[in-house]
């Protein structure tokens, strides 16, 4: 049934779930036809299809095109955003059947019977998506220990160069891995894809870091499959929001922005975790010049997060959420204002990140400084800029922060406009160096 279009609610859900599968519109439709043909249901599903669900012009499939797009996506049809749809049993299996091909748009099988595919040139991230696919024993002593140290990479990843820390993170995906092809009890592979995925989402944002755009696609692919195989939302919206990052550092804002303000459907009741991605999605909303939905999503993130206490080894805080703080927050505010041209706002933010940063020499110390720094070169404070810049481009230095040193090389041409001053002209130096 068609939809007026007066009517039309976009399925957010859908798109982004294709966004993060990297795939267009019409590469989609070909997933769905040849999924359908696997099945033995073939279906002409096209492009213009695709863009009628995503637009809300269609809000119901017919029970074939959801089996196709449930074998495509990994995910049952009732998490796809379609209205109308009953909320999934706590339990509802994902893998359904006769298709179990790979995760995130790869390859299907033809099969149940057929042995499952080896995985390709042997990375980690394709080994854990290789054994989500083969049940085969791990105890919950084990299991335990294997989350325990996944929070543990997460925590070492706040002051380790990537370069340092990839091995780590690598090696302790296979032992995940290895794990879970021997285990057979749904519930331990559920806890084990979790942390799997979790580890890849991790692994993906180092490669990040190091600048392997393509290697962190590919984690990333890992840990979407894996969130889906445990129906774990927040690391959904985790790795959603890693995904805006490199949306952005790709040019594409408009990406970057649906993906973080997906995440937040995702994220659970963290307020850490939402005030992050809602800041995230105001970024991206005011590098568009979208002044209105900026401003709703920033006011949503301050709302969320404007009071959040230090996270604690002991508490439940996300393990990918321990660095974001009130200190981040107010940068980021910072950032979205300067964006839109508030200077007094753009001010009143920085001076604020200013005051609730400490002394510690972590990744986030950079990043933050670095934000500050753009923000005061967007509204002509090039004394703020000079008094963030070179300290923010040092730990970027040494710990090797990559994000920092991103949002570093934006100052280049904000601070344009201002190189007869010597200030600007000496940060612009320092950049030029690095």
């Amino acid at each position: 049934m068609t939809v007026p279009a007066a009517q039309r609610v976009p399925n957010h859900t859908l798109r982004a779930i294709r966004l993060a599968m990297r795939m267009s519109q019409s590469e989609f439709a070909s997933a769905v036809r040849h999924a359908g043909g696997v099945l033995g249901e073939p279906n002409t599903c096209n492009k213009r299809l695709v863009q009628k669900w995503e637009s809300g012009e269609h809000t119901e499939c017919r029970p074939n095109y959801k089996r196709a797009l449930q074998a495509v996506t990994r995910t049952p049809y009732e998490q796809l955003g379609f209205s109308g749809s009953p909320p999934p049993p706590p339990d509802a299996p994902l893998l359904t059947g006769r298709l179990a091909g790979t995760f995130a748009g790869g390859p299907l099988r033809r099969s149940a019977e057929e042995p499952p595919p080896a995985p390709a040139a042997g990375e980690p991230g394709d080994r854990l998506r290789f054994a989500l696919e083969r049940p085969g024993q791990a105890d919950q002593e084990a299991i335990a220990i294997v989350e325990t140290n996944t929070s543990r990479l997460f925590a070492l990843e706040h002051h380790r160069c990537a370069r340092t820390l990839t091995g780590a993170v690598n090696r302790h995906l296979d032992d995940i891995s290895a794990l879970l092809a021997g285990t057979r009890r749904e519930p331990l592979r559920k806890r084990l894809a979790a942390a799997g995925g979790r580890s890849a989402a991790l692994a993906g944002w180092l490669a990040f870091d190091r600048g392997d755009a393509t290697g962190a696609l590919r984690y990333w692919d890992s840990a979407l499959a894996a969130s889906r195989y445990a129906a774990d939302g927040p690391l959904l919206a985790c790795v959603l929001t890693y995904l805006s990052y490199s949306s952005a550092e790709r040019g594409d804002p408009a990406t970057a922005w649906q993906l973080a303000h997906t995440a937040i459907a995702h994220a659970g009741p963290d307020r850490r975790a939402r005030s992050w991605m809602s800041a995230r999605a105001a970024e991206e909303a005011a590098q568009l010049g979208e002044r209105a939905a900026a401003l709703s999503e920033l006011e949503n993130a301050l709302k969320l997060g404007s009071d959040l206490p230090q996270p604690t080894p002991e508490d439940d805080t996300l393990p990918w959420t321990r660095c974001f703080d009130t200190k981040l927050l107010a940068a980021m505010t910072a950032n979205v204002h300067g964006r839109l041209g508030d200077a007094r706002a753009a001010m009143e933010a920085a001076e604020w990140a200013m005051r609730s940063l400490g002394h510690e020499q972590v990744k986030t110390r950079a990043i933050v400084l670095a934000e500050v720094a753009c923000a005061a070169a967007r509204v002509g404070q090039v004394d703020l800029v000079a008094q963030t810049a070179f300290e923010a481009a040092e730990l970027a230095d040494a710990l090797e922060v990559t994000l920092a040193r991103r949002k570093l090389r934006r100052l280049i041409p904000l601070l344009a406009p201002y190189r007869a001053s010597v200030a600007a002209r000496r940060v612009i130096e320092r950049l030029d160096a690095q």
